[in-house]
């Protein structure tokens, strides 16, 4: 039996996984983590990610294990202070790249089984950032002031109808991370002496 692929995915594949999901409402979900290192250094952190669950079974695989050094930009580590200032990846951009793939990944996926041609799609996403809140000169009841709206633009190439284009606005809301960002999430912290 052949599959019927669409845009690189087994569409019978996915339609089963689909259903999956709608069928067994409890299974299917995954609990991730991430672990930031102090490096020493104020403003920079190793972060590792990698091991995750599904359905409660833990999977560790070290072709899983990425490792990502976090901070800031050069021109902001010498306004600081910082000795030896350097470009690594900070936090809000990651986030915002971290928002457009999943953008990308709940609008492939879907667009694929509706049969919507994304020969091509971009996905530019930005905010403004005032670093009042983190360097504590405003409190974190400020955040909302101190980060811009996020917006974003999708370009899709393809054979797609305006009907088509509606759907994939409605499809962008189906990201996870885009819901990390665009709704009340409970977030909850314990802080203790290693």
């Amino acid at each position: 039996m052949t599959a019927t692929l669409n845009q690189n995915v087994d569409l019978e594949k996915l339609d089963a996984f689909r259903e999956f999901l709608v069928n067994n409402p409890e299974k299917g979900k995954l609990r991730l983590e991430a672990c930031a290192l102090y490096e020493g250094q104020v403003g920079r952190s190793t972060v590792h990610v990698g091991p995750y669950e599904l359905d409660g079974q833990r999977v560790d695989r070290e072709t899983r294990h990425y490792t990502f050094p976090f901070g800031a930009w050069r021109e902001v580590e010498e306004m600081i202070g910082i000795p030896g200032p350097t470009d690594r990846m900070e936090p809000v951009e990651m986030t915002l790249a971290a928002t457009a793939a999943c953008v990308v990944n709940s609008i492939t996926f879907n667009a694929a089984r509706l049969g919507i041609d994304t020969e091509g799609l971009e996905v530019k996403i930005r905010t403004t950032v005032d670093p009042r809140v983190l360097f504590a000169i405003r409190g974190p009841e400020d955040h909302c002031a101190c980060l811009g709206t996020v917006e974003y633009d999708v370009k899709v190439t393809g054979n797609v109808t305006d009907s088509q284009l509606d759907q994939i606005r409605e499809l962008c809301k189906c990201s996870p991370v885009y819901g990390l960002i665009a709704e009340s999430i409970e977030i909850k912290g314990n802080v203790s002496l290693a």
